[in-house]
């Protein structure tokens, strides 16, 4: 007896049909999470530029000698009062960016450093007390704000700093 072939017409056709339609709909899936994790990338890129130009911000002004003194002082950029609800709102004005030929584009639209704020103070080991000079160590938050309008990337970046300066330096 010979088998009926008329009775498989058609279904290889179909099997191979279906496989193709898998396969697309693989392949369209996988085209969009690419995109997708495209996308996650660029945002972890524009995140980090702004991180990082805000800790080169934060880089000068600890080795800027002027920026604590103003701060201390109450002089240059932070003699313009600050907000009563924000004790640190004034804006240091001294941050020179490096020249845009020797440095990256940069990414942030504004870049605010807030006043630094003195935390405590302790007396330095290794002085007198009798001596009317005896330093304390001082330890300070330093706090700045980036971010780029183009990419609605933002970073506030907070940086500790312990000096050791002359007594009553710390308000």
């Amino acid at each position: 007896m010979k088998p009926r072939a008329h009775a498989q017409n058609g279904m290889t056709m179909f099997i191979a049909l279906v496989m193709l339609i898998v396969i697309t709909l693989f392949v369209v899936s996988m085209v969009r999470l690419n995109n997708v994790n495209a996308l996650i990338v660029g945002n972890m890129q524009a995140q980090k530029a702004i991180e990082a130009e805000a800790q080169q911000v934060v880089e000068v002004a600890v080795n800027n000698y002027q920026f604590f003194k103003d701060a201390i002082e109450g002089t240059g950029s932070w003699a313009v009062p600050s907000t009563p609800s924000i004790p640190h709102t004034a804006l240091w004005t001294g941050y020179k960016p490096v020249a845009a030929t020797s440095a990256p584009a940069k990414q942030a639209d504004t870049i605010n450093i807030l006043r630094p704020q003195c935390l405590y103070y302790e007396p330095a080991t290794g002085y007198s007390a009798l001596s009317g000079v005896a330093p304390q160590d001082t330890f300070w938050d330093l706090a700045v704000t980036a971010s780029d309008s183009r990419t609605g990337a933002s970073a506030e970046i907070h940086q500790g700093v312990q000096m050791r300066l002359p007594a009553g330096n710390c308000k």
